[in-house]
């Protein structure tokens, strides 16, 4: 089975034999996960097909965050406003359910893409 980042490397190695143009870009996007708004998850849940009710519920999961912070006998806690929470399985399905909608439009509009994990890659070009 070949791995994504293997697809994407024979699909330039191909427009390159062919005599095509090539392009591929790697694109990591910062701060992702800490900057992902609420609305955009529950949104990309909706458009997933998931029951309003569990959007209803990861939504107030996600609204009632608080970030605390501790130095000696001094604390700060504040409540999240945007971000996915970090260290469970949530964290990267909201965030793949966001970027996927990228994707879909890229694939959609002729530009061969993929997802890797917090990270994507597309090139575009005359690959079949």
């Amino acid at each position: 089975m070949e791995t994504a980042l293997h697809q994407l490397v024979v699909r330039v190695e191909k427009a390159l034999d062919q005599q095509e143009i090539a392009l591929g870009v790697f694109l990591d996007i910062e701060g992702v996960f800490d900057n992902t708004s609420y609305d955009s998850m529950c949104s990309a849940l909706t458009r997933h097909g998931v029951d309003q009710t569990i959007v209803g519920w990861i939504r107030a999961t996600l609204e009632v965050r608080l970030a605390a912070e501790a130095l000696g006998s001094v604390s700060r806690s504040v409540v999240v406003s945007r971000g996915c929470p970090q260290g469970g399985f949530l964290s990267p399905l909201l965030r793949c359910l966001v970027v996927n909608e990228l994707l879909v439009r890229l694939n959609e509009g002729g530009v061969y893409a993929q997802g890797y994990a917090d990270d994507m890659s597309s090139s575009g070009g005359k690959i079949p």
